[in-house]
């Protein structure tokens, strides 16, 4: 899994090959895992501390056509 950002306390992942949609990313820090949607910023599930979930959402939210070009990027499918 491709690391893309370094947060404070954590770090932002998405996956590469053949992941399910809809788009979405993985921040991982000490003993926790969020999945985040990129399109709504959504939980899709696990926790984070709050200002952990707080600072990746901020960093999210300036950052979503990024993230977006980065999932199509590592999950292009074979047409």
């Amino acid at each position: 899994m491709p690391r893309i950002h370094v947060l404070s306390n954590s770090r932002v992942y998405v996956h590469a090959r053949n992941e399910h949609p809809p788009p979405h990313f993985h921040v991982i820090g000490p003993g926790w895992e969020v999945v985040i949607y990129i399109h709504t910023l959504k939980i899709r599930k696990g926790s984070a501390p709050s200002s952990d979930l707080e600072e990746a959402l901020s960093w999210a939210a300036i950052n979503q056509e990024y993230l977006l070009a980065k999932w199509r990027e590592f999950n292009e499918r074979d047409s």
